[in-house]
């Protein structure tokens, strides 16, 4: 299957020559991710998107902490 354009581009305006570009499927992608944002982030099902960015945000950071740990032990135990 064939996935659409993000941006879809509209007429020319008369006389400037510029390209319209619709907002919509911008803010259908947006709602998109923040969809998927709610799926991948712990206790964000039902946050607004100010809670939401800022639980991502947390939970990036405590990711980076694991990750860190981790290459440390394996430092430590030379795996």
């Amino acid at each position: 299957m064939r996935r659409k354009a993000m941006l879809t581009v509209g007429r020319k305006k008369k006389g400037r020559g510029a390209l319209l570009v619709s907002r919509r499927p911008l803010q259908h992608m947006v709602l998109r991710r923040l969809r998927e944002l709610k799926k991948i982030v712990p206790d964000a099902q039902d946050a607004d998107v100010d809670v939401l960015l800022r639980r991502t945000a947390d939970y990036i950071c405590i990711l980076e902490l694991k990750v860190t740990v981790l290459r440390r032990l394996s430092t430590i135990y030379g795996v």
